[in-house]
């Protein structure tokens, strides 16, 4: 059984990212914390909203928090559901169907994706819906030192 530990954020489907930014940040009162040419996010009060452009975004999707994300991946894969991975176009394929999104961070063989302060993977449950985990991690700081 997969050990969830709560949840970690929403992302929602942004077609027009610089409107969808623009009617959350007068919604929010505040501007977005992170954001690329593809994803935006806002934080504020333990929550976390993100905005993507990513054409398989089609629904929101919540991130489930886990103390281990690889365990919890391969137990989610053991119970039948299907790694994913982003590929080059910036849709979503099983792991090993497609050659993944080019990228230091992104583990091909589970999917697994590392970025700063977290670690997540996108999973198809066996009943065709997304299910999305993300594992924090503690921020290294010395690297910005001089």
């Amino acid at each position: 059984m997969a050990d969830f530990t709560g949840f970690g954020n929403v992302v929602l489907p942004a077609r027009d990212l610089p409107a969808s930014i623009a009617a959350w940040t007068a919604l929010l009162g505040r501007q977005p914390a992170f954001q690329t040419k593809d994803f935006a996010a806002f934080s504020g009060n333990g929550v976390e909203i993100g905005l993507t452009a990513a054409p398989w975004v089609d629904h929101p999707l919540v991130f489930w928090t886990v103390e281990d994300i690889e365990l919890t991946h391969r137990t989610l894969v053991a119970a039948g559901a299907i790694a994913m991975t982003e590929v080059a176009d910036g849709s979503l394929a099983e792991v090993g169907s497609a050659e993944a999104a080019t990228g230091d961070n992104i583990d091909p063989a589970t999917g697994i994706v590392d970025m700063p302060g977290a670690r997540l993977a996108v999973l198809k449950a066996a009943d065709g819906n997304l299910l999305a985990i993300t594992q924090e991690l503690p921020m290294d700081w010395s690297a910005d030192e001089s």
